[in-house]
């Protein structure tokens, strides 16, 4: 299929592009996939080497069986199997083998008040500086070393930018990751947000990136939830989870493309101290954006500099005042009306109450807004709709904001709950596009 992106007078064909050879990454992973095809044995025709070296490494997963019987079940296994048979018999193999694939994590240590992460410039310390709390747990001796003791919290991070590589080197979904610029939408209809005004806004504000349809826009999902079930005890759990929306709408919100990025541990929810646990993947998603990565296309046979932008977040009320930084409790938490907001005090149950907010955003002729019997008793509506902060207004009024430390501190910022309900700066202000994105409240 021919076709062309035409943005700023250039013109993009995809058919004249000249093939050009692999790079190093995608010649170990082609070369990683060939292995993989080699069929078990002979004549087998349900396994390859690598669907069975999947196959087991799941059970070693799901059962959590020990390496010593992980081995001794892979020379059982062997045993039983023809003499021509490829299956390894060692742990190690496997682990090498499947790490090629570009689906690691890193184990990082936590605090346990959610002040700080031993992370690069803290890697080693042992203490934490913020709040003094000993990194690890003591031994039986009660003795606190690094060799004998384990952490106290450990944040489970699993870097995007092999896992984003990979969608273009599989030749199911290389294609469609370019649906977006191939498939524009009829007059009048929302199929995918690449129709909506923020993507097109976007692509306006930054057409160099735009300008490479296979740059993945991302969106990031993230809420609390109880690993253990409603039975047991109080336990919160936040997984941390990103999207790439370059996909098909029938694509996009399927399972193999909702990537696990942060597993936060419990077994309290971190609150305002999320930004602590985002920090990795804030700084991956920085070098996305800044230089982006070298990536083999397998459906044009070309490599190209692949870039990424989170545009936006997915997720709750709740969940959306910890994301943003503006607390979504009390008078104050309408994140549209702000300072402006029309709230009031319940007389009997003493909480605010947003009833009869609305009318201000009708128009200035709507009947309802002269209403006085179906809405609050003899009120009427005069004031004209609240004006749409650009991002532009809404990163000077953050930055303004003073520093509040990370961790089990009770400082507010002067006005909280009166005339703001900042609680902190977001880490998501540290990404160079965020305040471009089409939002009211980042």
């Amino acid at each position: 299929m021919k076709w062309f992106m035409i943005l700023q007078g250039k013109n993009f064909d995809w058919e004249q592009t000249r093939e050009q050879p692999m790079n190093s990454d995608a010649k170990a992973f082609s070369k990683l996939l060939e292995e993989g095809r080699e069929a078990l044995w002979h004549g087998c025709t349900k396994h390859t080497k690598l669907s069975a070296v999947a196959t087991l490494l799941n059970i070693k997963a799901d059962h959590n069986i020990s390496h010593e019987c992980f081995e001794s079940l892979l020379k059982a296994i062997k045993s039983m199997l023809p003499d021509n048979e490829k299956l390894p018999d060692n742990y190690y193999y496997y682990k090498k083998m499947v790490k090629k694939l570009g689906l690691g994590y890193q184990k990082i240590d936590a605090c346990l008040n959610d002040c700080m992460l031993f992370y690069k410039k803290n890697e080693k310390i042992t203490k934490y500086t913020i709040c003094g709390h000993d990194r690890y747990k003591p031994n039986k001796e009660g003795v606190i070393t690094k060799k004998s003791s384990i952490s106290f919290k450990i944040l489970w991070y699993f870097p995007i930018t092999d896992r984003l590589k990979r969608l273009y080197m599989s030749t199911r979904t290389a294609e469609h990751m370019s649906w977006h610029a191939k498939s524009p939408a009829k007059d009048g209809e929302l199929n995918h947000p690449a129709d909506g005004q923020a993507w097109k806004d976007f692509n306006k504000t930054h057409p160099q990136f735009a300008l490479e349809p296979r740059n993945v826009r991302l969106g990031l999902s993230t809420d609390g939830f109880n690993p253990f079930g409603h039975s047991a005890v109080p336990y919160s759990c936040w997984p941390v989870i990103v999207t790439p929306y370059n996909l098909p709408p029938w694509l996009c919100m399927k399972q193999p493309y909702m990537f696990l990025s942060l597993m936060i541990p419990g077994p309290t929810s971190p609150g305002k101290n999320l930004d602590v646990y985002l920090r990795p993947l804030i700084d991956e998603l920085k070098v996305l954006w800044k230089d982006g990565v070298q990536t083999w296309d397998v459906s044009t046979k070309t490599n190209f500099n692949l870039r990424a932008a989170l545009m936006w977040t997915i997720s709750d009320f709740p969940a959306y005042g910890i994301l943003s930084g503006w607390s979504t409790h009390g008078k104050v938490a309408c994140p549209y009306c702000m300072e402006h907001t029309k709230s009031f005090t319940l007389q009997k149950g003493q909480k605010p109450c947003w009833f009869d907010c609305h009318r201000r955003f009708l128009p200035e002729n709507h009947p309802f807004r002269r209403n006085r019997e179906n809405f609050r008793k003899g009120k009427v509506e005069n004031d004209r709709p609240i004006p749409r902060l650009s991002g532009t207004e809404m990163r000077a009024r953050v930055m303004k904001l003073p520093v509040i430390p990370f961790g089990n501190n009770d400082k507010k910022i002067s006005g909280f709950g009166e005339s703001l309900n900042w609680v902190r700066t977001s880490i998501f202000w540290e990404l160079p596009y965020w305040s471009t994105n089409k939002k009211i409240n980042q």
